[in-house]
């Protein structure tokens, strides 16, 4: 009897020490695995580094190594310009994993694809304002709901930065087609898309100039009152801004009619 228990007490703390060597030796497994996949990750070498990360998730599921490693995942897929799949695979994330701290990242990256869907300016083609805005709402929406869930956010100058951007972008649409009505002589057109540019894009870096069309177009009318508030509004609003100069000259001249 006394040796059964001898035996029993030799075994049991063998057992309990089993996990603990196991679950060190899973963690070390997952973490060399990763590190390894994040060598080729800042290497820029996302052919080799995304495979691997999708094995680290998958050997490793119960790891620390396996959320960071989704979210590499969506950072090659990013990288390639895979915007769809990437915006998928970051709401994955933030889906499954509510409470984990790269939540903002996350979030922050889904503005960021959508943002870097917004077409470039090159030398052969249309000024990005001219052409489909749907990518700058998108990424407008995206950015603003990032900024409003995390204000203080180490990434959130640079949303604003981008939101600003989107802004800019937006108006300027509206003042490409509000120009746009105008050579078709549809004045009343145009001063629906130069309101819709100063209410909804405020922010945008382009009210001044957009004031200053209002103005001419509401003279274009003979409305006097509406053209005189527009200016008024712009001088008051922009002082500094060059278009104030042109708006002050319309005053001295409506004041010198009468």
């Amino acid at each position: 009897m006394r040796g059964a228990r001898l035996l029993l007490a030799l075994i049991v703390p063998a057992c309990g020490a089993g996990p603990t060597r196991t679950s060190l030796s899973y963690a070390d497994r997952a973490r060399h695995a990763y590190e390894r996949a994040m060598e080729d990750f800042e290497n820029d070498n996302c052919v080799e580094a995304e495979p691997a990360f999708r094995e680290v998730r998958r050997e490793f599921p119960y790891s620390r190594y396996a959320a960071l490693a989704e979210l590499r995942i969506a950072d090659c897929l990013l990288a390639q310009g895979k915007h769809d799949e990437a915006i998928a695979a970051y709401r994955r994330f933030t889906r499954s994993r509510p409470s984990h701290p790269e939540v903002p990242y996350a979030r922050f990256r889904v503005a960021e694809a959508h943002f870097q869907r917004i077409p470039d300016e090159w030398l052969l083609s249309p000024p990005a304002y001219e052409r489909d805005q749907g990518p700058t709402r998108d990424a407008l929406q995206q950015l603003r709901r990032f900024l409003e869930d995390y204000p203080e956010d180490e990434r959130a100058g640079q949303a604003r930065r981008m939101e600003r951007r989107c802004l800019e972008l937006l108006a300027r649409h509206e003042l490409y087609v509000a120009r746009f009505y105008l050579d078709r002589d549809r004045p009343l057109a145009a001063i629906g898309r130069l309101r819709t540019a100063l209410r909804a894009y405020e922010g945008s870096g382009v009210e001044a100039e957009a004031l200053l069309l209002l103005g001419r177009t509401y003279l274009h009318l003979r409305d006097r009152h509406q053209a005189r508030r527009a200016f008024e509004e712009l001088v008051t609003r922009f002082p500094r801004s060059g278009y104030a100069a042109q708006a002050r000259a319309y005053l001295d001249e409506m004041g010198r009619a009468g």
